[in-house]
């Protein structure tokens, strides 16, 4: 049984004015689950529950960020462009090299061979240098000593940096926090005094938001979808896809039910 969200699995029971024996009922799970999604990636379009996030944007020249999430609870970093830390080559004579960094893995390809190393098992640039140059025909150095100890899992994402003819990747982090800037919780925006520099995924942003505590009101609206959508299970049309976040859209495509739609609206992203 769920127990993270908008609302908790035994006030969903108080709702439905069941007891815990009857939660042998799997549907209220999905159907809890379903709701919950629905709310927030369809309606409100923004997660509501607290989170943390590491986010890139892309520098538009004004002085104003709007963040993907809120009500913004701490921002951890603001850091615009980024940092090459660690330099790689392949030294093979070979048609075709390149490096590609996830969250959670450097990929290095070779004519054919792909070799992962996982930031988490190689969690300092230091330890991940060294797995580089243990992998035949690879060589990687740090661009300063001083990086040596920061963790892998700063690294930036890049995908497929071509590294043929002897030529070096870099490797990213991002560049040192700013300091100059104010930042609007409710409205999950950053002003910055001197403006964020145009360009692509330039600015990087870490930070924690949404609802330590979920609002009254948002509980109410979505204890009554779920509620609406479990007394149309037994419906020969509502199958498991009712669950599904279409199927839900499909549900309420001729309006929300009372009180739920006013409530929701409040917490309802504006897209611009």
């Amino acid at each position: 049984m769920s127990s993270v969200g908008l609302v908790e699995m035994k006030e969903v029971l108080n709702f439905l004015g069941l007891d815990a024996v009857v939660t042998a009922d799997k549907n209220i799970d999905l159907i809890k689950l379903a709701v919950e999604n629905w709310i927030q990636s369809v309606y409100c379009k923004r997660t509501l529950i607290n989170k943390e996030y590491t986010e890139r944007y892309d520098g538009t020249g004004d002085v104003e960020l709007l963040l993907n999430n809120y009500p913004v609870v701490a921002l951890n970093r603001l850091s615009i462009g980024a940092l090459e830390v660690i330099g790689i080559k392949n030294t093979a004579s070979v048609g075709h090299a390149s490096v590609s960094v996830s969250a959670s893995v450097v990929l290095l390809f070779s004519d054919g061979t792909t070799t992962p190393l996982s930031l988490t098992t190689y969690d300092t640039l230091t330890k991940l240098t060294n797995a580089i140059n243990a992998v035949p025909n690879w060589n990687a150095s740090l661009m300063s000593s001083a990086y040596g100890f920061y963790p892998s899992s700063e690294l930036l994402e890049q995908f497929g940096l071509q590294g043929v003819r002897g030529n070096v990747i870099y490797l990213e982090i991002p560049d040192e926090g700013e300091d100059d800037f104010e930042v609007y919780p409710d409205e999950g925006k950053i002003y910055l005094f001197h403006g964020f520099p145009e360009g692509r995924r330039n600015i990087y942003v870490s930070y924690t938001a949404g609802y330590v505590v979920i609002p009254n009101d948002l509980k109410l609206a979505t204890l009554i979808l779920i509620k609406n959508i479990y007394q149309r299970r037994s419906e020969e049309s509502f199958g498991v896809m009712g669950y599904s976040i279409a199927g839900l859209s499909n549900s309420f495509k001729e309006g929300l039910p009372d009180q739920t739609e006013s409530i929701l609206r409040k917490y309802k992203k504006t897209l611009i």
